[in-house]
């Protein structure tokens, strides 16, 4: 809609239904299920021979190829099995945006909108469980405490999961006049996913937490500038004209993680997160050396196990790993041979600056590792390449 009679303000809104197809890969735990394949999952069984520690026979290769069994087959015990809800839909996302801009001077235009987003996903959840059973449950005798005791872990695939998305995003446009353009754009948003509690057995409560896709902020700036011709001739000018610059900066949040246990403190068939002990923000601040922030991320004194039988009291992702930062750099020279063929000269250098940007520490409480940094993120060391190019 246009706002003002010179047709530099306008104001714009959206909003669409989409579906999210089916990964390729969507069917691969299904296709690992009796008959088809098999996996199973022994609690304390002696590497030596598994199966026979446990009681069993071995199920490979005869019950499982390489020809299908045929309807006389028996399933071997304990088998995991994945299957689909045959409620299960196609995920859908509801999008929807309002956008201001306004277009000053002659090349320039800025924006300002909102943008959101409400979708459902496909998630898992456990139908195996085992049952706590005050003093007489172990990790040992997890199988026999399962619902049901014959099968393994039983997961139902449903579109159960929701997520929400709401974001202020700006953005400054300059179009390529005068020698020089500019792109960029901030963006201040948030991203909450609600799914089952982390209690297999409770069908009621659900649990809404920051999602681990959420950066609440991203900025993103882009230029090319081609330097200015000097007013020279010959030699010169085949030295000094034809230069361009151009950049790319990118800065955002990291992302957030939970706080798990690594184990089966609530002795249920899967893993827990850990307590909250309390005593203010375990986010620890961001302006540290580095040698401090890979040694202790966050404060770990803040975090134990959950006593046996229980959940841990911390809620999903609540706290934010390192930020990301990163600045790529060009160098272009164009040189014009003769009226059909110029040479191009390039040199770009990808995280100019060497930018040290982390992975997610280690979050498990019960590793010697906890709150450490032991990994940056693959191929962000600084690069440097040198080309020349033909232009005809």
């Amino acid at each position: 809609y246009r706002l003002t009679e010179d047709g530099r303000t306008m104001l714009r809104t959206a909003a669409g239904i989409f579906y999210t197809p089916e990964r390729t890969g969507a069917s691969n735990a299904q296709s690992n299920t009796a008959p088809f394949g098999a996996t199973f999952t022994l609690n304390d069984a002696d590497w030596s021979n598994p199966f026979a520690s446990k009681g069993l026979p071995n199920p490979f290769p005869a019950n499982f190829g390489p020809d299908v069994p045929g309807l006389e087959a028996v399933f071997a015990a304990f088998n995991q099995v994945s299957y689909w809800d045959p409620d299960r839909g196609i995920p859908q996302m509801y999008t929807y945006s309002l956008r201001l801009e306004r277009q000053f001077l002659n090349h320039w235009m800025t924006g300002l909108a909102y943008v959101g987003n409400r979708g459902s996903q496909n998630t898992n959840r456990p139908e195996n469980p085992a049952v706590y059973i005050p003093g007489a449950s172990t990790v040992g005798n997890t199988q026999q405490r399962r619902v049901y005791p014959n099968y393994g872990t039983i997961s139902r695939s449903e579109t159960t999961a929701n997520t929400t998305y709401h974001s202020l995003q700006w953005n400054l446009e300059k179009r390529f006049s005068h020698g020089f353009s500019i792109l960029s754009n901030y963006v201040w948003s948030k991203t909450l996913e609600t799914t089952w509690s982390q209690d297999p057995f409770d069908l009621v409560t659900r649990e809404t937490a920051l999602s681990g896709d959420d950066v609440p902020h991203n900025f993103k700036f882009s230029n090319v500038w081609e330097v200015p011709r000097a007013p020279v001739t010959g030699a010169a000018d085949k030295i000094l004209n034809g230069w361009q610059l151009n950049a790319i900066v990118v800065w955002q949040s990291g992302f957030p993680f939970s706080i798990t246990t690594g184990r089966d403190n609530a002795l249920r068939g899967g893993t827990d997160r850990a307590n909250f002990v309390g005593g203010g923000s375990a986010q620890l601040s961001y302006d540290r050396p580095h040698s401090e922030m890979i040694r202790q991320w966050f404060d770990t004194s803040k975090f134990a196990n959950s006593p046996t039988g229980t959940f841990g009291n911390t809620g999903s992702n609540i706290l934010r790993g390192p930020r990301y930062f990163n600045t790529d750099f060009g160098l272009l020279k164009v040189t014009r041979v003769n009226e059909r063929i110029g040479l191009q000269f390039r040199v770009e250098a990808f995280n100019v600056f060497n930018s040290v940007n982390f992975r997610l520490p280690n979050n498990n409480v019960n590793s010697a590792q906890f709150g450490q940094i032991t990994q940056v993120v693959d191929n962000n060391q600084r690069i440097i390449q040198i080309g020349l190019k033909v232009l005809f």
